[in-house]
């Protein structure tokens, strides 16, 4: 997207002592620091050295920050940047970072290790699994593992959800409205993407945006011609905070406006592509996943040892209601949204509400259980009881920023 629009998004949003991966156009990587809420520093590798660009500003000069900031990031790199992207991570393998390294602390080394070794556990498949096909790459599929939430890479090439066991393949029937609850949680935090639905440079997640319309540009993905678009997306914190944010995004339809979707999408480390979507407000009146069912089950990656806070959730409903659907195309919808608040229970995540507390189980154990045309309970006891805890233990904490 525009580098003006996402360097002044970050600036004003993103909170202090957090790290953002951008990228060029052309693949030249950097790693914007919020040192403060009025510091940001910027880092580039280029001739074997990380060079850093440091900024300090208040509300008044913010923008005025922001175009000196691309002024002297293009003088540097000797071209004008007008376009950047947000990454999944940046990596500066061919640099010497010398006195401009940006630091780490010991105990976040520790943290990323553990992370690390755990989400090679949780990426072990099971003898059978299920797979959500997504797109090929290569000859080669992509898909999602329902079983684990990660994405895999297999010569299998399948155009529907499958089991896998013993080496055979075999369609299957499954709830839609299942696979929405899983999938709804796999969220984009906008510093570190997904820990689970992974692969290389790939990175798959649902998202609510609003369809703003075509740029009039091309782009290409998997040597496939796509609409150039620019949405309106919403980031939410673990609070409850939720915030506009502009995106573009690659896309093959020409949706209609003045609607509110679900988006499934790729990130492949510079572009958003999305895949598929559906009309949240259409498949709301039908009843077939409301929109406060939507809205938990993004936020249920807030968790802690499967438990919500009730007050951020709420807090959450509030600014979804005054910012998203109250003055603008959702405006008929407000009284729904309060008064499903209140009913908590018909959301199949939610097991039970104490105080502040609303427990909850997983997509996993969801998933599990409904396939199997069981009452959904918390995978205690069950053959994957270990994905669960691994889930558990991976997502505390996680996210920070994410898209809804």
């Amino acid at each position: 997207m525009k580098a003006y629009d996402i360097l002044a998004y970050l600036l004003e949003h993103l909170e202090p002592n957090s790290v953002t991966a951008l990228v060029t156009n052309d693949g030249i990587p950097l790693m914007l620091s919020k040192d403060s809420e009025y510091e940001i520093s910027v880092y580039i590798c280029k001739d074997e050295n990380v060079k850093k660009f440091h900024k300090e500003f208040d509300k008044p000069t913010l923008h005025r920050a922001v175009i000196e900031l691309l002024e002297e990031i293009s003088s540097y790199l000797g071209k004008e940047i007008t376009e950047l992207n947000i990454s999944n991570s940046v990596k500066f393998e061919d640099c010497v970072p010398k006195k401009q390294e940006v630091k780490r602390e010991k105990p976040q080394k520790k943290r990323v290790v553990e992370t690390r070794n755990l989400l090679e556990e949780m990426r072990k498949l099971p003898p059978a699994y299920n797979i959500i096909p997504l797109f090929t790459d290569n000859g080669k599929l992509i898909a999602i593992v329902l079983e684990n939430l990660s994405l895999i890479l297999t010569d299998k090439i399948v155009k529907n959800i499958s089991r896998v066991s013993d080496g055979n393949i075999s369609p299957v029937n499954v709830d839609p409205v299942t696979i929405i609850y899983v999938l709804s949680t796999l969220k984009f935090d906008l510093q570190k993407g997904n820990p689970f639905s992974s692969y290389e440079k790939y990175t798959f997640f649902t998202a609510l945006y609003q369809d703003l319309g075509e740029i009039g540009e091309e782009g290409e993905f998997q040597n496939r011609k796509m609409i150039k678009k620019q949405g309106k997306f919403f980031s939410v914190t673990p609070k409850g905070i939720l915030k506009p944010i502009p995106l573009e995004f690659l896309d093959v339809s020409r949706e209609k406006k003045n609607t509110l979707n679900v988006g499934y999408f790729i990130h492949d480390g510079e572009k958003f592509v999305k895949l598929n979507s559906f009309d949240l407000f259409e498949y709301h009146e039908k009843n077939i996943f409301t929109i406060n069912a939507y809205l938990f089950s993004s936020f249920i990656v807030t968790q802690k040892d499967f438990k919500v806070e009730y007050q951020n959730f709420d807090k959450l409903i509030s600014n979804f209601v005054n910012s998203v659907i109250s003055k603008g195309i959702g405006a008929k919808y407000v009284k729904d949204v309060f008064e499903l608040e209140r009913i908590l229970y018909d959301i199949q995540y939610v097991r039970a509400v104490a105080g502040n507390e609303i427990s909850i189980v997983d997509p996993i154990s969801l998933w599990y259980y409904r396939n199997k045309g069981e009452d959904v309970r918390l995978c205690d006891s069950c053959e994957l009881k270990d994905k669960v805890e691994l889930w558990n233990r991976i997502i505390k904490g996680f996210y920070r920023e994410f898209l809804l």
